[in-house]
């Protein structure tokens, strides 16, 4: 169950995608893709720190995976697309001429366990070979007493595919 403010965040998405209005987006360059996802530690009591690690990992991307948001999904890995689905994909081209930073801004909602152990939204900017995303997540219920999570998502693509799809090559530090 997504919590007040998600809720209400998840109904701006639902309202975007059915308003019918077709923008161009910027199209990302299918190939192997190295991410990096980073925590806010502030927010993380010092005796569950060794439970939020800095996590990198390699995947091969397709133009379908970028199509569908797959490749932005908070749970990128293929082992784990069933059990903590996002959805909601809004991404919007910036307006002409404005100053804004280059690339689509990207907007989605997720949850793990139909939204009974977390859920959240992401919000960030995508460009043809890089993008970061925002993630704030929340525990339901608090996890060690932490019930939100602030973390960053980056990706940039590193060349062709080295490794097949959906195998995942994970590196803790």
């Amino acid at each position: 169950m997504l919590t007040r403010p998600l809720a209400s965040a998840a109904a701006t998405l639902a309202l975007a995608l059915c308003s019918g209005v077709a923008t161009p987006v910027v199209a990302q360059t299918p190939g192997e893709w190295r991410y990096t996802i980073v925590t806010d530690r502030a927010l993380i009591p010092a005796d569950m720190l060794v439970n939020f690690p800095t996590i990198t990992f390699s995947a091969c991307r397709s133009a379908d995976d970028f199509a569908s948001g797959r490749a932005f999904a908070l749970q990128t890995l293929a082992s784990s697309a069933e059990r903590c689905p996002s959805g909601g994909f809004v991404r919007t081209p910036p307006a002409p001429g404005s100053p804004a930073a280059p690339g689509d801004t990207l907007t989605f909602v997720y949850a793990c366990d139909a939204g009974k152990t977390l859920s959240g939204i992401a919000n960030g900017r995508v460009q043809a070979t890089q993008f970061i995303v925002n993630l704030e997540s929340r525990y339901s219920p608090a996890v060690g007493g932490v019930d939100v999570v602030k973390q960053t998502m980056t990706a940039v693509r590193i060349g062709a595919c080295k490794v097949k799809p959906d195998a995942d090559l994970l590196k803790i530090p």
